[in-house]
């Protein structure tokens, strides 16, 4: 292999938001998945190791940087309570740190990203950026150039930026069909113009992300679930598993389409930024530190505590035998068109001036600690110290009282997890409960401390995603044991021959190379470092809204 590879080297990195081997595996050696098995073959694979919590505003900004969250800053869709406690909503202003398209940009390397969540709104750079999650609609500018978004409607009108959840009940079987028809019309709709750019347009570096498992799987996993029959072998379960099946199916021969273009000097890598499993309860966090003494409320969170008194019944299955379908569909729809956002709830039933800790939602995972006190002074350093004590060891003492077992796995302070300048913006407290099967919800006023979810189809993410690579120098038929999510960007650079910035986390994926290619092109380093000025409000206020709708539909604001 010579040196004039990396000439002419080009890397396709194509994210499958939430994917799973978990999943994947099953229908692989079913021979459901033809293209994806061919892969495994043809080069390598490993587990890939997301970010803790394993969530996805943290998780890409780690694969777009190579760098923990400390040095990205990246800890939730809003920005910390730490650093603004109003609590914006993040953009791609917000990531603290250079991303790897402007690392290429700068070697002359031209870049097209296409629907990358956090990428809005789209920065200017040497290529093309349509950008992923986060954007308001598609009547916004969501594309550099900007005449691209002309372009890319007028060839491919079906094109959406997102799933519109909120609009369906897909506890019945109709609307679950319903929106699964709606996948398949997005991703058609993204596959044609990925495939457009990849023929069409001019790059070195090709990132593209499509959301299908993800959708799919945080409202049907234990229809899909391997592990879970009680779902699937219900006629509404086997009728959402085929539909679901032949929409894998259509994802895999995407992939074998992408596989068959490469040319000789092409790489394709495939991650994920987490993997999935089932949800069986919510920890509901904000009730505990009121219950322990950390946080107060407000008088008026008294209608918030009924609020979810009525919710509780309405969702138990006595009510369900009693009540008819059209009843329900119409008091859900009601619930979910008026219940508080997450930020209202905090700013209008939290007593701050007499709270101690705050849990703040679900996508950070973590309670940040209040440490400005009343009088406008900082809490002592020993008290603080003492508080962080107290609440770690009442969170691994937490027990389920259904079935009378500890729930934590773990319960870290922010500088076990996190190194770098941003660490003072992490929440204080970060947990990991039941590998994430019970997940901590920021409700305010519920009843109880912890709400089985072992009767709903739900499921959340896992830290396991996926990673397979083939290509120009990488090994074949090689199954490896894990990698991190931090190693994706210094192993894209070193493909297109970039050198590492040195203060990256992430490391060069030697061991998916052939010896023949790491001795032909050995791993450079810069010192090179980065700077950014801080992040401004770029949503307005219908923006806002509409992103935090839908967050809340896919579980992530309530």
């Amino acid at each position: 292999m010579s040196k004039i590879s990396l000439k002419k080297a080009r890397v396709v990195l194509l994210g499958l938001d939430g994917a799973t081997f978990d999943l994947l595996l099953p229908w692989i050696k079913q021979g459901k998945l033809p293209h994806m098995e061919k892969l495994l073959k043809d080069g390598v694979n490993a587990e890939l190791e997301s970010t803790i919590p394993c969530t996805t505003p943290v998780a890409w900004s780690t694969v777009f940087t190579g760098k923990n969250p400390g040095k990205h800053g990246i800890f939730d869709f809003r920005e910390s309570f730490h650093r603004n406690p109003g609590r914006p909503l993040i953009s791609l202003n917000s990531i603290r740190a250079t991303r790897l398209w402007k690392m290429l940009n700068a070697t002359g390397k031209k870049a097209i990203l296409l629907n990358v969540p956090l990428t809005f709104p789209p920065e200017p750079l040497d290529g093309i950026m349509v950008s992923g999650m986060m954007t308001p609609s598609e009547k916004s500018k969501f594309t550099y150039p900007s005449e691209i978004k002309g372009e890319l409607l007028a060839r491919f009108p079906d094109y959406t930026v997102d799933i519109d959840i909120p609009k369906y009940d897909t506890q019945f079987l109709k609307d679950g069909l319903e929106f699964l028809g709606d996948v398949e019309k997005s991703f058609k709709a993204r596959k044609d113009a990925f495939f457009y750019f990849l023929n069409e347009k001019p790059w070195d570096f090709l990132f593209a992300v499509f959301i299908l498992s993800d959708r799919i799987q945080h409202l049907f996993w234990k229809y899909i679930d391997p592990k879970d029959n009680e779902f699937r072998q219900t006629e509404h379960g086997q009728q959402l598993h085929n539909r679901i099946l032949a929409l894998y199916q259509m994802q895999d021969e995407m992939i074998g389409e992408i596989a068959s273009t490469l040319q000789e000097y092409d790489s394709l890598f495939i991650i994920s930024d987490h993997g999935f499993g089932g949800t069986e309860a919510y920890i509901n966090v904000n009730t505990l530190l009121e219950k322990w003494g950390y946080l107060k409320l407000k008088p008026k969170a008294f209608g918030k505590r009924v609020f979810f008194k009525i919710w509780e019944i309405g969702e138990s299955n006595f009510a369900k035998k009693l009540i008819p379908d059209s009843i329900q569909r119409q008091v859900r729809s009601r619930i979910r068109k008026t219940r508080s956002s997450f930020k209202s709830d905090l700013e209008e039933l939290i007593d701050y001036d007499n709270t101690k800790a705050i849990f703040a939602s679900i996508p950070c995972q973590g309670i940040y600690i209040n440490a400005t006190l009343s009088d406008g002074t900082s809490m002592p350093a020993e008290e603080y110290g003492r508080l962080r004590d107290e609440l770690k060891h009442k969170l691994l003492e937490l027990i389920d009282d259904k079935t009378g077992e500890k729930i934590m796995d773990a319960v870290y302070y922010r500088e076990e997890l996190y190194s770098g300048p941003y660490v003072k913006w992490a929440p204080d407290i970060v947990f990991i409960a039941r590998n994430y099967a019970y997940l901590g919800r920021h409700h305010i006023g519920a009843p109880s401390s912890i709400s089985d979810y072992r009767a709903f189809p739900n499921g959340f993410h896992r830290p396991q995603g996926i990673f397979i690579a083939c290509g120009n120098g990488i090994k074949t038929n090689v199954r490896l044991e894990r990698f991190h999510l931090q190693d994706i960007a210094p192993t894209i650079l070193y493909s297109l021959g970039n050198p590492i910035p040195s203060d990256m986390d992430g490391r060069v994926l030697e061991d998916i190379y052939t010896s023949e290619y790491l001795s032909d092109h050995p791993i450079l380093s810069t010192d090179e470092s980065d700077s950014h000025s801080e992040s401004e409000i770029v949503y307005s206020q219908n923006e806002a809204e509409e992103i935090q709708r839908r967050l809340r539909s896919l579980g992530y604001i309530e």
